[in-house]
């Protein structure tokens, strides 16, 4: 079965939903469908059907299962998925592929591999221990004879100490380092001691706390070298360096106490309210909040030809992007179309749920949008639903009571922009039933007259699907543009309801807010004679972060809005 829904993003629920809906439709058990792969090159799922019979279990042959279809039942459990096609190829398990792995060949190359794999290993553990032998006997190499002692270079002042003295300063853990030594040939001839490098004075530790490791960056300093001495006494040779108290190393690096302190105050450390406004924040309400350029008819002419002045002014707005974590809605990302595009949290429409304790259910990614003048909730911009997000789509339709729905992308330009979410006929979305009735296709877009049913109440609404919006650019012309804007503010007016208009692309923002803003820059050139392009746009952001997504389109609505003001010029003679 071919989809128009991108079987990529099709989960092990949704995937059991639809066998589920498949075997309803051939009127078998649930389980005697079988899903054998998802095919994303052709965007289907193939599926293969066994026999009721308990003594049968061969899939059944595709005309068979084509016959028991019924389709019907298929589009009312499955008009989600956008079922486009469905093909009788053989899959797999009907004797068109045969398993090569376990073939002849495919047996003699396992056992290959693997024998070959047996021997490397075997050759790495030869060389391995070869290696270590090496090593082993260059230590023993290095190792002097057993008849000959090392004799330890110390401070003269250790001679006249007890042999247990081993020239290290008593209570402290620093020692000094070993010199290099002198072989006495033999045990009965009296020791010559050589001075070749004499170790640096010890310092005992001050502190309390002893030092219990010296990083290895830290070197002894150097010393200097010492004549024999003929009457068998070691004077050490002075050396200018003194080492550093261990009081220093803590101080350098910080001691175990210090790090446990630390720690343990972590926790004490209130955590920062969510509510903070940080400086930034608060620029970026101020700005939007009052930055503005009302425009007269012939400096918006002017503007339109100035493309360097109008990038220029676009990229002073700031997005008004928010922090995922400013939406305390566990899993809301599951319901997200973009990680990155979230709706703010003091605009966001919230769906009616059931349960008070159950936030995700009442999540939508949509944000109200003011009008013009700042009407409270004229628009409603959102995401091109997704397939979990059918049903909260058409629940916010009822639940707002919306007149109009403006569409204004494909299914899909290079990946998903939106899945199919009305029916061909009729559909059941959760609670809300919606009904498809007289179809007009124009040049550029298409218009349904579409019933809604909740319960014992019926509404009526119009959808509008804008398909002549390229990916990534802009039209070539805003003739198509203004003629729906026209055609939605004839509906919204004629319609009983006075909810807002339901306005989304893909992820909600840019041609979205190309749509809303020239809706209300033409109502403002209408009425006042001026429009406030740079003013709309902080007006819409600061309810929904990003609207008008480029420069190219902040530029596209100038266009736009000049071709309206040219036609109002005719029509009152200016």
């Amino acid at each position: 079965m071919l989809l128009a829904v991108d079987v990529r993003q099709l989960n092990v629920g949704l995937l059991r939903w639809f066998r589920e809906g498949v075997a309803a439709a051939l009127g078998v058990p649930a389980g005697h469908v079988h899903i054998n792969r998802l095919n994303e090159k052709k965007n289907g799922i193939e599926l293969f059907v066994t026999s009721d019979r308990p003594e049968i279990s061969e899939p059944l042959p595709a005309e068979e299962v084509i016959q028991l279809l019924n389709v019907r039942v298929l589009h009312r459990h499955l008009g989600h998925f956008g079922i486009t096609e469905v093909s009788t190829e053989k899959n797999v398990l009907q004797g068109e592929q045969r398993d090569h792995v376990w073939s002849h060949e495919g047996f003699y190359s396992i056992i290959l591999f693997f024998t070959v794999f047996v021997i490397v290993i075997t050759c790495l553990m030869v060389l391995y221990r070869l290696k270590e032998k090496v090593q082993t006997s260059d230590r023993r190499v290095k190792t002097l004879p057993p008849e000959f002692h090392l004799t330890p270079n110390v401070p003269s002042d250790s001679l006249h100490k007890s042999k247990g003295n081993k020239g290290s300063t008593p209570g402290s853990m620093v020692q000094a380092e070993l010199p290099p030594v002198v072989a006495t040939p033999t045990p009965q001839q009296q020791p010559v001691i050589a001075c070749r490098r004499l170790s640096p004075p010890i310092v005992p530790l001050p502190s309390p706390a002893p030092v219990t490791f010296i990083s290895s960056s830290d070197q002894a300093p150097p010393t200097t070298v010492a004549p024999v001495n003929t009457s068998n006494e070691l004077k050490p040779c002075p050396s200018p360096f003194k080492m550093k108290p261990a009081a220093g190393l803590q101080e350098r690096r910080g001691s175990n106490v210090s790090l446990v302190l630390d720690m343990s105050a972590l926790g004490s450390v209130e955590p920062l309210s969510m509510a903070v406004v940080t400086p930034r924040e608060a620029a970026t309400r101020e700005y939007l909040l009052a930055a503005g350029r009302p425009l007269t008819r012939q400096q918006l002419r002017d503007l339109i030809n100035n493309t360097h002045k109008l990038h220029a002014e676009f990229a002073e707005v700031p997005m008004n992007f928010i922090d995922p974590k400013e939406l305390e809605i566990p899993n809301h990302g599951t319901k997200n179309r973009y990680k990155t595009i979230l709706p703010n949290p003091h605009s966001r429409v919230i769906l009616k749920s059931k349960s008070c304790n159950d936030l995700l259910s009442s999540y939508i990614n949509a944000n109200y949008i003011r009008g013009y003048r700042g009407d409270e909730k004229a628009f409603v911009a959102t995401q091109g639903p997704m397939v979990n997000t059918v049903n909260d789509f058409w629940q916010m339709a009822w639940q707002e009571e919306a007149p109009v729905i403006v569409m204004i992308t494909k299914l899909k330009e290079k990946n998903e922009k939106c899945v199919l979410y009305w029916p061909e006929k009729r559909g059941i979305y959760g609670r809300v039933e919606v009904l498809v009735g007289s179809v007009r296709e124009c040049e550029h877009y298409t218009t349904r007259s579409l019933t809604l049913k909740c319960g014992n109440q019926t509404r009526t609404l119009q959808h509008y699907w804008y398909t002549s919006w390229p990916d990534h650019k802009t039209p070539d012309s805003a003739l198509p543009l203004l003629q729906l804007m026209a055609d939605v503010e004839a509906d919204r007016r004629a319609a009983a309801s006075m909810g807002p208009v339901i306005v989304h692309c893909s992820a909600g923002i840019g041609r979205t807010g190309c749509f809303i803003a020239t809706t209300i820059g033409c109502r403002q050139l209408q009425l006042e004679g001026v429009v406030d392009v740079l003013g709309i746009t902080c007006q819409l952001r600061a309810d929904r972060g990003g609207m008008i997504q480029t420069g190219e389109q902040y530029e596209f609505v100038h266009h736009a809005l000049g071709l309206y003001e040219a036609r109002l010029s005719v029509e009152t003679g200016q």
